[in-house]
């Protein structure tokens, strides 16, 4: 208990910290003023396109649980993702919402392990496909010689890092030595469900047809999400080419999912002043958009939790019921 609040603490100092040294550096009256003049039609389009990709993203779970044989109604699939997104943008547990999609799957599943699995696919595949398309984008915008020597160091850490990743995944020989100081780390109760979630997910690798629906469909919903950030910045007047957001928002993304922070705040913020600011966007301008982009991400998430509240009240009701019973 201690231990978890003592986590939260530090994510909140993090976050406003990182907050307040920008709004001080840019000024809250000219960042509050700048907001104000966004166009509300972009804004609408913003929300619209972020929101239609959680519902392609609720599919894309939904075929992850079917691969494990969790046959889930699809209204449940959606109820569930959307009070994930809700977690994970106001972290009232540490853990975020995808502690609450296992949760919710698990009711389901005959196999915990089958549940955790596919909530981490699910997110692995999107993080995987953000960083490629990065990747991808790169050589057509790092022509620029202004802008090469800033971003050649983080995209050799990107490089470096799913290289790590996907072999320490998917390839047991390199993950063996890894294996065995975890056995020492962690208890073996533990160490044992691991075992089990990461034989499921190198079986993943090997379900090709799967996988390639998978990528397929996590590439449309992480370009939607890119092009969100794109309206947005549309609607503050900013002029830079959507090829910049495919190199950088991918970026911005994965320093958010970083668990150093309240729900990705500041960081995004900070990242994205910095990333953006390489390709001559003002550092009032970067805050602006991705300040928006947590608060059309918060406003799409709402639908979560009112899910979640007339849940448990439902759940509450058929208590009191049973007890008077």
């Amino acid at each position: 208990m201690i231990r978890q609040i003592l986590i939260q603490s530090f994510k909140i100092i993090i976050s406003g910290f990182l907050i307040g040294f920008l709004l001080h550096k840019i000024g809250i009256h000219k960042v509050a003023t700048y907001i104000g003049t966004a166009n509300i039609y972009w804004l609408c389009g913003a929300l619209s396109l972020f929101t239609a990709s959680h519902f392609l993203g609720s599919f894309q779970w939904k075929l992850l649980l079917s691969s494990e044989s969790i046959q889930i109604p699809w209204k449940k699939i959606v109820s569930f993702y959307f009070v994930g997104l809700f977690f994970n943008n106001f972290l009232i547990s540490g853990l975020g919402g995808d502690f609450f999609r296992m949760i919710d799957v698990r009711r389901y599943a005959k196999n915990g392990t089958g549940a955790v699995s596919t909530v981490f696919l699910d997110r692995f595949a999107g993080l995987f496909v953000l960083s490629a398309m990065s990747l991808l984008t790169a050589p057509l915008v790092l022509i620029r010689e202004e802008s090469r020597s800033y971003l050649e160091m983080p995209f050799a850490i990107l490089v470096t890092g799913w290289i790590f990743v996907l072999f320490f995944l998917f390839n047991k020989k390199f993950a063996r030595p890894f294996a065995w100081l975890l056995k020492k780390i962690i208890p073996e109760g533990i160490t044992a469900k691991v075992r089990e979630v990461y034989q499921k997910i190198h079986n993943f690798g090997r379900n090709k047809k799967l996988l390639f629906k998978i990528i397929i469909i996590s590439f449309v919903i992480q370009s939607a999400r890119i092009m969100t950030h794109y309206l947005l910045g549309k609607s503050l007047g900013i002029k830079v080419s959507p090829l910049y957001f495919f190199l950088i928002i991918p970026i911005v993304a994965i320093m958010a999912s970083l668990p150093i922070s309240l729900g990705g705040v500041g960081v995004r913020e900070q990242s994205g002043v910095v990333l953006f600011g390489i390709v001559g966007v003002s550092a009032l301008q970067a805050f602006s958009m991705e300040f928006l982009a947590y608060i059309v991400a918060v406003v799409s998430s709402i639908p979560g939790g009112i899910v979640f509240m007339l849940r448990r009240k439902i759940e509450t009701s058929a208590v009191k019921i049973e007890n008077k019973d």
